[in-house]
């Protein structure tokens, strides 16, 4: 590997001096880390830092701080050379050559994490290096609750695309939602993350290589070549802004090291699982290195679909634009092509290029969909009971199969461009400047979401009614033009139909100042995204409780012709954030800084929605063309934080802290809603003991939520304006959120590696400021916090072995993930209205117990055979096949009753990998 990465390395791998070093010595650390991270830019940037040294010293002379004493035989000479403590500007900046020049003559030698523990002693936790204030900082003097993924980390825990976070990260749940969108939920402190609507935002934000991900559509996507993932929790308004009231989640793709290296690697599992990732490292030519990753994947889905061979008929609807589409046999197979590529130059001295892409598809099928409640007596319950078809079963549990015949297939792709240009002006001034265009596009994806495939058109008992005792189901619609057809038609309580289309760019303009005295982080941001969403033109996005028989087509009466909505487009904002933003934090004494921040963001949307129903809207003096609500929305927001960070020892940094954030509002369904905003109190400890081999960072918090924004139906918001809309946002409640975050890594004996993370989260809603409609449509028992988990956590242990085979040692790991029962929803009384009564069967149905999902690891890594690096192992997920539900979908669907659909956890999955590193 390249110097990069033998640099990092043998900072994680820090065993410090007696006493560990003083607070001003970890400052000292973190501003060489960030100047050896930036790569080596040549010997001509050396020279020039060697012959201006003498005048930069004599700015000021500092107190004298203590040394700096890195592992290592040759940083220990490098420290011998440093001499004596006069002269401290001068040395340090010396102490930076040379610890440059030391990382060139290693090159020969392996990197400290690839030896062999029988020829090294390699004691302590790891140091590991984020970016979670926009500077490079050891993982322990920032004072946020984080959770940080090294390389080493993700590839233990085979973490492949953002599920797979689900409660490695105290507090921190993942799971997918419904509408076959690929949109992950997160909750994190008391947030439910949803933005799904025209818009809308997330209270989770996702950031890759510094850059907010707008869209939530396609964000499960696979991660191509990630070198860390950092996981911020509570709100973080002043430095990611918007959209972070419970936290943000930082990814990072590796860089180019400028040193020739190929790696492949190769996984087969179970449900016919292959996985390639070959990466290439090319030479430095020049001042150019770069690198690339291609990598493939592909899963047949866990949940076999009943309901498979079904033909649908869009020719129709859609004038030829969409054909014929055919339900799948799997459900949840995922087939994957994805590359990432950087390259970095550093033309100009002091000035580092660095340009990324990355591009990812996957070719899908949504992920099944089940039902848990289906209530004997009702009208769903009797078309379930009269189908000819294959029945889905109603399971809490995984079934091996689903008649999910509405859903089809689907094509999702996202790439993004991302330019960043530093500048370090000075040892203590660097500029950068990062421009970023992503894009993200979903093609006509449909699913099930009742769950309830292969229900006929059946006659049923209206006599409750007041009308004739039996009539085919589709009279339910509330659209007279789609009431008639046989009573051989196909029939959907709730389908979808989804597409989408999003693209972004944005420009942010960052100053970082690093003295001995103060760091001030400082910048302003320009950020636009447009966004195309809904069903195809001409088509339902959704359909509830329709026959599919062609209806307002030319094929009207043709059953599995789907039915036209004449005059439908999708919805188009457009949403333009400007913000400028600044942190500094001051070094009152040795022991004790003062952080500070503000930020302040301008947000402007504008756009349309179409009216869901167009026949339906329409009247006879109606011209033609789409039935359009506009979309308007200006405002600006102010964040504060401010913050004390005290060191009562070495290696032990205690902080307390306020941070606010918001999510902006916005206007949906005629309703201007208002922003949610978020107001955190913490206190925190993060301390490394014995030698550095117990690691324990604790934080404490409590936060205010106001105006918590809830997407819900158009019906329930009061407003008349509203009501034929499928989706509105509403403020749901104020809320208040209590708990905590423990992590603890312990090295009881070299080799050996045990985690024990916990996180507890007391969420409540405020009742007296409960949405009007939500308290009509939970009834007597009132709006239940849903979908949040007390308690969330994970163990671990992982044994490596000495030298065993070829140079190789014994790799072992096993972790395990545990989550408290959750209530999936808020409405526990079936009907609606102040005299509705809990019902308990639907809140088994919707519960999820206590659960632990185990993994488990074991391989022979490093073993070296021709020259050629090795690793083989043996793999297992979720091995004891949990087969819970993670998500419920309710439906109180009036006359006809309600349903409860369901995702579950995935199956079980097992496999071999192979390494091979040249």
């Amino acid at each position: 590997m390249g110097r990069l990465h033998l640099v990092s390395d043998q900072f994680r791998h820090v065993t410090p001096s007696a006493g560990g070093g003083s607070p001003s010595t970890h400052r000292h650390r973190d501003r060489n880390l960030r100047h050896v991270l930036a790569g080596d830019h040549g010997s001509h940037r050396l020279a020039r830092r060697e012959a201006t040294v003498g005048r930069s010293s004599k700015k000021r002379s500092p107190p004298k701080r203590p040394h700096i004493s890195f592992c290592g035989e040759a940083a220990k000479t490098a420290q011998g050379e440093e001499g004596t403590m006069k002269g401290m500007a001068y040395n340090r900046r010396r102490s930076l050559i040379r610890l440059a020049l030391v990382a060139g003559s290693a090159l020969g030698a392996p990197p400290l994490a690839a030896q062999s523990l029988g020829s090294q002693e390699v004691s302590g936790v790891e140091e590991i290096i984020v970016t979670a204030q926009k500077r490079e900082q050891n993982l322990q003097t920032v004072p946020i609750s984080i959770t940080a993924l090294t390389q080493d980390s993700i590839k233990a825990n085979r973490i492949q695309d953002v599920r797979d976070l689900n409660a490695i990260a105290p507090n921190l749940t993942v799971r997918l939602s419904g509408g076959g969108a690929q949109i992950p939920n997160f909750t994190l402190r008391g947030i439910l993350t949803s933005g799904t609507a025209a818009g809308t935002d997330k209270g989770v934000a996702v950031y890759l290589d510094g850059v907010y991900m707008q869209s939530v559509v396609g964000g499960v996507f696979d991660f191509a070549d990630i070198e860390r993932i950092e996981v911020l929790k509570g709100p973080q308004g002043t430095l990611f802004g918007r959209n972070a009231t419970g936290g943000a989640i930082s990814i990072t793709t590796r860089n180019p090291t400028g040193v020739f290296s190929a790696r492949q690697e190769l996984s087969y599992g179970n449900y016919n699982a292959l996985r390639s990732k070959t990466r290439v490292d090319l030479p430095q030519v020049g001042p150019f290195s770069a690198t690339v990753t291609y990598l493939h994947s592909e899963k047949r889905g866990d949940i076999r679909n009943s309901g498979a061979g079904t033909v649908w008929n869009y020719g129709p609807a859609t004038g030829g634009t969409l054909g014929r589409r055919v339900s799948p046999k799997y459900l949840g197979s995922d087939n994957v092509e994805a590359v990432s590529a950087a390259l970095k130059t550093d033309l100009i001295d002091d000035v580092t290029l660095l340009y990324k892409f990355d591009y990812s598809e996957n070719n899908f099928t949504p992920n099944a969909i089940g039902i848990d409640y289906l209530p004997a007596g009702t009208i769903a319950s009797a078309l379930y009971n009269a189908s000819p078809n294959p029945k889905t079963p109603i399971a809490k549990k995984r079934p091996d199969a689903v008649n999910n015949a509405y859903t089809k297939a689907a094509r999702l792709y996202t790439f993004g461009h991302n330019f960043t240009a530093s500048w370090q002006a000075t040892d203590e001034l660097t500029f950068k400047n990062i421009f970023a265009y992503r894009k993200t596009k979903l093609s006509n994806t449909a699913q099930q979401l009742d769950g309830l495939g292969g229900l006929v058109n059946s006659p049923v008992n209206f006599a409750s009614l007041g009308t004739p005792a039996f009539l085919p189901a589709s009279f339910l619609s509330s659209n007279p033009a789609l009431r008639f057809a046989p009573t051989t038609a196909p029939y959907a309580i709730v389908t979808t139909d989804s597409s989408n289309n999003e693209h972004q760019w944005s420009n942010e303009f960052q100053v970082n100042v690093n003295t001995d005295w103060f760091q001030v982080t400082a910048g302003v941001l320009y950020f636009r995204d447009t966004i195309v969403t809904g069903g195809p033109s001409n088509v339902f996005n959704s359909l509830v409780l329709t026959a599919v028989n062609g209806q307002q087509t030319t094929s009207n009466g043709t059953p599995f012709v789907i039915p036209g909505n004449p005059g439908y487009i999708p919805n188009r904002v457009t949403a333009v954030s400007k913000a400028a933003f600044v942190q500094p934090e001051f070094h009152l004494t040795d022991r004790l800084d003062l952080v500070l921040g503000a930020r302040i963001t301008k947000d402007r949307k504008r756009g349309y929605e179409t009216l869901p129903d167009q026949t339906l809207s329409r009247t006879p003096t109606t011209p033609p063309g789409a039935i359009v609500s506009p979309i308007r929305y200006r405002d600006s927001e102010q964040t504060f934080m401010a913050g004390l960070n005290f060191r009562p020892a070495d290696n032990i940094l205690t902080y307390v802290k306020y941070a606010d954030g918001y999510i902006s509002g916005g206007q949906l369904a005629t309703i201007t809603f208002k922003p949610e905003r978020a107001y955190s109190y913490e206190g925190g400890i993060k301390a490394d003991l014995f030698d550095r081999r117990f690691r324990s960072n604790l934080a404490v918090f409590h936060v205010d939520y106001k105006a918590m924004q809830y997407t819900t139906s158009g019906l329930l918001t009061g407003v008349a304006s509203s009501a034929p809309f499928a989706q509105a946002v509403v403020s749901s409640a104020d809320g208040k959120a209590t708990g905590f975050e423990w992590e603890n890594t312990v090295v009881p004996v070299n080799g050996l590696t045990l985690t024990a993370n916990v996180g507890y989260t007391d969420f409540k809603f405020e009742r007296g400021t409960i949405f009007p409609g939500f308290v009509l449509q939970s009834g007597a028992p009132g709006y239940q916090p849903f979908q949040r988990p007390k308690w969330t956590g994970s163990l671990a242990a992982q044994y490596d072995s000495a030298e065993l085979v070829a140079g190789g040692h014994l790799s072992i790991r096993a972790d395990a993930n545990f989550r408290s029962k959750i209530l999936m929803t808020s409405d526990i009384a079936p009907g609606s209205g102040p005299t509705a009564q809990a019902s308990q069967a639907l809140i088994d149905s919707a519960t999820t117990p206590f659960q632990w999902i185990v993994n488990g690891r074991a391989g022979l890594i490093g073993m070296e055979v021709g020259g050629t690096k090795l690793d083989l192992g043996i793999w297992g997920r979720n091995i004891f096949d949990n087969r819970n539900i993670t998500q419920y979908i309710g439906f109180d669907l009036g006359p006809i009753g309600s349903v409860g659909s369901v995702i579950y956890e995935r199956a079980r999955t097992y496999g071999v990998d192979l390494t091979i590193a040249l």
